[in-house]
């Protein structure tokens, strides 16, 4: 009896022991079977919402991309950025044409999309002014002149002295102001791309710097100072054979726009010396009062609508109160958040282009064309020297 008693012990003790070992190895695979379980549940908490939260960062990089580039409505679509000159409209075309870091391209208002037209390895270039028929470029490269042919791809340097130059209205001679040493007095004269057929159109500038305008319809040449609100800006102009002279404007800072077809003037200047305040106005070709356009821009933010009444202008807007127009903005002290207008020269009638809700990011615009169909407006932001279009 005590020998089963004791062999009824020892499996007693055997079976305790065994079920403590099943309750270890049960709790210790509950434990890291749990462990395992959750690492899974964190991992599938956290890895969907990380590619959800990339997923939305992704789109909302996208959308202001998209914002951008666009605009509202896609009113706004940028064809290039930084570094574009010589914009203008290719010939037969509703594209804009430019030069943008030694290419000439062409691109498409619609979509966007750029072709090459040629090339040429300037170095840094200032200006880049296109002749009528865009065959032709006036380049100003390192600060000297140089003529850039597009049917060849070639550029050749200007052997003569000028400081502005512009094309005569047919595009095949320069129109240029240079400093003559032997008389001691600023000249306007005109010359073939070639150097020949010079002739001096103008003695006794003076004026150091000018802008020098063509008069659409007529052989005018015209020129003024350079705008400045502290210097009154009269309007010279008169014929290649001296005569047709005639005066315009004078007040301070004016600067002008002729129209299409040379009856009118676009102008602008500031109401008082040294003031902040910009008047844009419309004069006759036969001279007389300013008709006062309530919008205060300068014409450098304009354009003449092929019907010689309409303008369509980019309202300057954020100067502050304590800077002189238009010399703080001409010198990029500040940089102006625009409005876009379509005006009627003749009755005044204003149109917005596009709504204040439309303007989704600040604009400062300059360098203003059109297509000829008038569905575009093209122009170039002095932010960055990137080309944009509006649709009209």
């Amino acid at each position: 009896m005590q020998e089963i008693s004791a062999t009824k012990q020892k499996i007693l003790i055997i079976g305790l022991v065994g079920v403590f070992i099943l309750a270890v190895v049960m709790i210790t695979v509950m434990f890291f079977g749990t462990k395992k379980s959750n690492e899974q549940i964190v991992d599938n908490s956290i890895q969907p919402n990380k590619e959800n939260n990339q997923e939305k960062i992704s789109q909302t990089e996208k959308k202001s991309e998209e914002s951008k580039v666009i605009g509202k409505d896609n009113k706004f679509l940028q064809l290039a950025t930084n570094d574009v000159y010589g914009l203008k409209i290719k010939q037969g075309t509703n594209q804009a044409m430019f030069y943008q870091r030694q290419k000439i391209l062409a691109a498409d208002p619609f979509s966007g999309k750029k072709n090459s037209l040629g090339s040429y390895p300037f170095v840094k270039v200032t200006e880049f002014l296109w002749s009528k028929d865009g065959s032709k470029a006036i380049v100003k490269d390192v600060g000297e002149y140089y003529i850039y042919e597009a049917n060849s791809n070639l550029a050749h340097k200007l052997e003569w002295d000028m400081d502005v130059a512009i094309w005569n209205k047919e595009g095949d001679k320069i129109i240029y102001k240079y400093y003559d040493q032997n008389a001691n007095e600023r000249k306007i004269a005109i010359k073939t791309v070639n150097g020949e057929d010079a002739k001096i159109i103008k003695q006794g500038i003076p004026y150091r710097k000018i802008n020098l305008l063509t008069q659409p319809a007529t052989n005018n040449i015209c020129y003024y100072p350079y705008p400045d609100a502290r210097v009154k800006g009269k309007l010279f102009c008169e014929g290649l054979d001296k005569k047709n002279k005639k005066e315009y404007g004078g007040k301070y800072g004016e600067d002008y726009l002729w129209s299409p077809d040379g009856n009118k003037l676009l102008t602008s200047f500031t109401k008082e010396k040294s003031g902040n305040q910009l008047v844009l106005g419309v004069m006759r070709k036969f001279g007389g009062e300013i008709k006062d356009l309530s919008m205060g821009t300068t014409v450098r933010k304009c354009v003449w609508s092929k019907n010689s009444i309409d303008v369509y202008c980019a309202v300057l807007g954020g100067a502050p109160l304590d800077i002189m127009l238009p010399n703080a903005w001409d010198e990029q002290i500040f940089n102006s958040a625009d409005t876009f207008w379509k005006i009627n020269t003749e009755t005044g009638q204003k149109k917005r282009i596009i709504s204040l809700e439309g303007m989704i990011f600040a604009i400062d615009s300059e360098n203003l064309i059109i297509d000829p169909e008038e569905e575009f407006l093209f122009f170039i932001s002095r932010r960055d020297q990137s080309l944009w279009r509006l649709k009209l």
